[in-house]
């Protein structure tokens, strides 16, 4: 599928929403849905690369689709101020051609899997925490789900609020161009995407490595 052709919807507008969205704007997607609604906040501003001070207290999502705009003007972004929930996400998620999970929880993460397993979308999923970063596909050409592959929910899935762990911009920069990387492979039908695969990098030890998932 070419970029103009896909529809990527990103739930999530904090560090690395905003990076991921930036990336797949220049890259020339054709619609991409942002789904948030929270509103910005001075504390963020080192890792959210889509707002400046002018954009404290106003509704990311809002922002974001405005700057994205400027970049491309033949983009089609929807700009959704909501939570996502039981009630709408299947609503949200149903027509993308993939969903990029830029949550922070993990109950986010299981309902976005949920709605990608039921309609046969692949989800990109990236998780920072303090130094690390991971990333991993699920449901990718009836691949396993989330909510399948780790059904103890393990701590890699856990606490990953960027806020209390205290994740640099660099971080949240380089996991960021994964995620993208494999929005990028799934498009061109490539061989090497992370479908039953872990990546985890982390930049303090200069490590970067690929785990299989069971």
């Amino acid at each position: 599928m070419s970029y103009e052709e896909a529809h990527i919807a990103v739930v999530g507008c904090g560090g690395l929403g905003c990076a991921t969205q930036l990336s797949l704007t220049l890259l020339g997607i054709g619609k991409l849905t942002i789904i948030d609604d929270d509103i910005v906040e001075k504390d963020n501003l080192q890792r959210q690369i889509l707002f400046d001070l002018n954009s404290v207290g106003h509704y990311k999502c809002e922002i974001a689709a405005a700057e994205l705009k400027a970049r491309n003007k033949t983009i089609e972004i929807t700009s959704i101020k909501e939570r996502l929930t039981s009630k709408n996400s299947e609503n949200l998620l149903k027509n993308a051609h993939i969903v990029v999970d830029c949550t922070d929880n993990y109950a986010s993460r299981l309902l976005i899997d949920s709605i990608c397993k039921k309609y046969a979308i692949p989800m990109v999923y990236t998780g920072v925490k303090g130094e690390e970063g991971h990333i991993s596909v699920f449901n990718y050409k009836n691949g396993k789900s989330l909510a399948a592959t780790f059904t103890d929910e393990q701590e890699i899935f856990q606490n990953e609020d960027c806020n209390d762990s205290r994740v640099m911009p660099q971080i949240v920069s380089m996991a960021s161009n994964f995620q993208v990387n494999e929005v990028v492979k799934i498009l061109r039908d490539a061989s090497t995407v992370l479908q039953g695969k872990l990546q985890v990098f982390n930049l303090a030890k200069n490590t970067f490595r690929i785990f299989d998932l069971k």
